[in-house]
């Protein structure tokens, strides 16, 4: 159930800035077609902090009402607060989450072991299987491989998000975890030599954009087809390349108007381009179209 491929979906606004739930279902349907195992709603990529509490219910309820097929909903639930993330649990498990995703609390930093009762308190108010994110960036901190691993023992947590930015990150919380403990990357450039190291799958951005390469390499790397993995992990390398050359997250939402046409929208302050910024995008994503074209 956790593995595959994980394409951690945008937040689609109007115009005005507002949740646009006519263009979230849209979006979300065409990555369900396109090959996705998963969607995961309301991750960085989602823009989650930006999100108010009562927009959370709808977009949740939008895309997994969009889904189609084998697809399901990872819902991000992580939190400054126990008490915000536990809500916010709760409701995703009442709207139909297949699973949980929880970057630890962060802006302030707390103890290893009030991490733990973090994670605790998010499992006994829940029963679907429950990831940590680690995503130090971001958060603040790194996540304690040994505390992942701990909780995993006891059966608070049941995998592992990991965007550290390096291998050895990942490697870290494969070793030593509990023996089917699911690890998936969230770094692009990591995906194959992830799962070529025992992850159960990735979860790519760059989805976003070429959904079908996406699935074309978790699928190539986990059959253990090493050259063609590591030909399509070079392909998703130079296209995350591209799409880093433009502020996240925008750029994602704007050359996914180019690969295939999705109605967008943003909310301040992850606004649209300037036109300065698609020039810069497009210089350095055009090159690759000739290799996406199968893929397209």
């Amino acid at each position: 159930m956790l593995s595959g491929l994980v394409i951690p979906v945008p937040t689609l606004f109007d115009e005005s800035g507002a949740l646009d739930p006519g263009r979230n279902g849209p979006y979300a349907r065409a990555l369900c077609t396109a090959g996705a195992d998963h969607l995961f709603v309301l991750g960085s990529l989602g823009e989650f902090p930006t999100v108010e509490e009562p927009e959370r219910r709808l977009l949740v309820e939008t895309d997994i009402e969009s889904l189609t097929g084998k697809t399901d909903a990872w819902i991000g639930i992580g939190a400054p607060s126990t008490r915000l993330a536990v809500r916010y649990a709760t409701m995703a498990e009442e709207l139909g989450a297949a699973a949980l995703v929880a970057v630890p609390p962060y802006y302030l930093h707390p103890t290893p072991e009030a991490i733990a009762h973090y994670y605790r308190a998010i499992r006994d108010a829940t029963k679907i299987p429950l990831l940590a994110y680690n995503i130090p960036s971001l958060v603040g901190y790194p996540l304690p491989p040994e505390l992942v691993h701990r909780l995993a023992r006891e059966r608070i947590l049941d995998g592992l998000k990991d965007t550290a930015g390096y291998l050895a990150s990942v490697l870290s919380f494969l070793h030593g975890a509990p023996e089917g403990f699911p690890i998936l990357p969230g770094d692009d450039a990591l995906a194959a030599a992830s799962i070529e190291n025992g992850a159960s799958g990735a979860i790519l951005g760059t989805a976003n954009v070429v959904p079908k390469l996406g699935a074309a390499l978790v699928r190539a790397a986990r059959a253990h087809e090493t050259a063609r993995a590591n030909e399509l992990q070079i392909l998703v390398t130079r296209l995350a390349e591209a799409i880093h050359t433009g502020p996240f997250p925008s750029t994602g939402k704007f050359l996914s108007t180019r690969t295939w046409g999705a109605r967008i929208g943003y909310r301040a302050p992850y606004e649209a381009l300037t036109p300065e910024e698609e020039r810069t995008v497009l210089a350095a994503f055009d090159p690759l179209l000739a290799a996406l074209r199968p893929f397209l």
